[in-house]
């Protein structure tokens, strides 16, 4: 029996929108917890617990004291809600903020609360009074961090070691969804007045500028000596939801719109001009993040990109449908995007229709090298930062822990703890009343903190140009690189739609095997490949040996 083959090569993207019978060969029609970064299917790596409970180990051997001490303030604290970095060029520091307080986590490991007080040497605290729906949000502005959580003055810190304060000059019978840096300015975005309880979801206000490394000493729109002032976007129907800068463009995003604010100086300040109309607007906050020098924003029915000219769907045809139907409509507010410079990815996660409480347990991600998108699991998860994230608690800093030599140390100069060019990924788990909060390192081990997953992939509709015809499948013949062992199955179809026949499950070692054997046709062919141990792999193409059965 003479044999045809189709090879297909660099299979790549999950496409969840496009009927699988009409898609291109190389894309994936389902697939989980897989990457495709340098034009292959690879495993996705899960995430690991990072900046948790420390316990004494009186001896130094590395083994904990029997039973269990605890070292104190090594625990996170109430369920966190946000995790931002922050370093003064010496160390690295994570700040992150639940309900009432905010803490630092520092080298050490020691969490140690940073909440506004009274400044006394043993501290009145003032909580916070928002909650998991008023979230929070972070800027850095000048060297100063700042949060905000909607239902509190704006806070801001500058010296790591210190506390959070009152933003300078803040009117104190005011408060705002956002605040977000712009030049030398900080913009606030959709403000509510405490006295009067009237709100302005289409208020911009600015601050006058700020001095050298500080804020601003003034947000008093009347005062015609400083920069101070505000505007109205009230052309829509559509409340502001955040802000970010582009160049020399601030963005204003609303629900159904977005404005293009730029500094011309003078009384006005500002000019102010509407960019896209179209209704797209933006979802929520932190559903804006910048890369290649263009805005990527999950707007409210579309993920979009644009440069402040042009935009452009980038999920369009490929998982918008799937992802939008997905996303909890009582906790849209809860959708987040972030930057993952490194892998050229940007990541959406999102609470799903499983997630009542409106924790993330999804993410989809979006790799701009392969214009692909890919999804995967994850728990309880409220935030997604990105820095500097240490492995191991006291991580080496500075000069005084190298034991090497001049001549005898391999390390590269520049190569200390604070690295700009190391950014990881670190997952804020919320929890839940069993208080399992917590924060992860991703890109870390092959499971969601200790619990496994099964990457797979599969494609079903594969009919090779010829939807009439049976094909006897031989084998498969996949192109891996890595370790382990993967299961391959062969499914087949009569029509299009009426349901798929998948075959036992084929192991392949990789390393080993070169093919994988079967014994099925079908007029429709469907592929599936998913690991059967816990190691890391990449597909970079597969072939299909098949010949004709004829035609019925």
């Amino acid at each position: 029996m003479a044999y045809k083959k189709i090879e297909i090569k660099r299979p790549r993207g999950i496409n969840l929108d496009l009927s699988p019978y009409a898609m291109p060969n190389e894309m994936w029609s389902e697939g989980d917890n897989v990457t495709f970064r340098q034009a292959r299917t690879n495993v996705a790596q899960g995430y690991s617990e990072v900046y948790n409970t420390q316990y004494v180990d009186t001896d130094g051997d590395g083994t904990p004291d029997d039973p269990l001490v605890a070292v104190d303030y090594t625990t996170v604290v109430g369920h966190p809600i946000i995790a931002v970095p922050f370093t003064d060029f010496v160390s690295n520091y994570w700040f992150y903020a639940n309900d009432a307080d905010i803490y630092r986590i520092g080298s050490d490991g020691v969490h140690t609360k940073v909440t506004r007080n009274d400044g006394a040497g043993t501290p009145t605290y003032t909580p916070y009074t928002g909650d998991y729906n008023n979230g929070w949000t972070s800027s850095l502005f000048n060297g100063a961090l700042i949060f905000n959580n909607t239902k509190d003055v704006p806070q801001f810190l500058t010296d790591p070691n210190g506390s959070f304060t009152d933003l300078t000059a803040w009117p104190s019978n005011e408060r705002c969804s956002v605040i977000r840096p712009f030049k030398n300015f900080l913009i606030a975005l959709d403000i509510h007045d405490m006295n009067t309880s009237d709100s302005f979801p289409t208020k911009v206000v600015w601050s006058d500028t700020a001095p050298l490394g500080g804020v601003p000493a003034s947000w008093d729109t009347g005062d015609p000596a400083v920069q101070a002032g505000y505007n109205i976007l009230p052309d829509t129907q559509g409340r502001i939801v955040d802000g970010k800068s582009l160049n020399d463009t601030f963005f204003i995003y609303k629900n159904d719109a977005v404005w293009a604010m730029q500094f011309i100086g003078g009384s006005l300040v500002f000019s102010f001009r509407k960019v896209f109309s179209d209704g797209s607007g933006i979802l929520a906050k932190d559903c804006v993040t910048e890369f290649e020098g263009k805005h990527f924003v999950v707007g409210v029915d579309d993920v979009y990109i644009h440069d402040g000219t042009a935009k452009k769907s980038i999920i369009t045809n490929q998982m918008r449908r799937a992802l939008y139907s997905q996303i909890n409509p009582d906790h849209t507010d809860k959708v987040k995007c972030v930057h993952d410079s490194k892998n050229r990815e940007v990541l959406i996660h999102y609470p799903s229709v499983d997630s009542p409480t409106g924790e993330s347990d999804k993410v989809v991600t979006y790799n701009y090298e392969s214009d692909s998108w890919t999804k995967r699991d994850v728990k309880r998860i409220a935030f997604i930062g990105i820095g500097h994230v240490q492995r191991e608690v006291g991580e080496p800093e500075g000069w005084d822990w190298d034991a090497g030599t001049w001549d005898g140390d391999g390390s590269f100069w520049g190569d200390e703890s604070y690295n700009p060019s190391r950014n990881d990924l670190l997952y804020v788990k919320h929890g839940d009343a069993n208080n399992d909060s917590g924060f992860f390192l991703g890109e870390s081990g092959l499971s969601i903190n200790g619990v496994t997953y099964k990457p797979f992939v599969e494609r079903i509709g594969l009919d090779f140009e010829d939807d009439k015809g049976y094909k006897y499948i031989n084998a498969i013949y996949p192109h891996f690189e890595g370790e382990g062992t993967v299961n391959i199955y062969v499914g087949t179809e009569e029509r299009q739609g009426g349901g798929i026949s998948w075959s036992q499950p084929q192991e392949f070692v990789i390393g080993e095997d070169y093919k994988a054997t079967f014994r099925e046709s079908g007029r429709y062919i469907g592929i599936k490949m998913e690991s059967k141990t816990d190691n890391i792999w990449a597909l970079t193409g597969y072939s299909v040996e098949y010949s004709y059965e004829g035609r019925q």
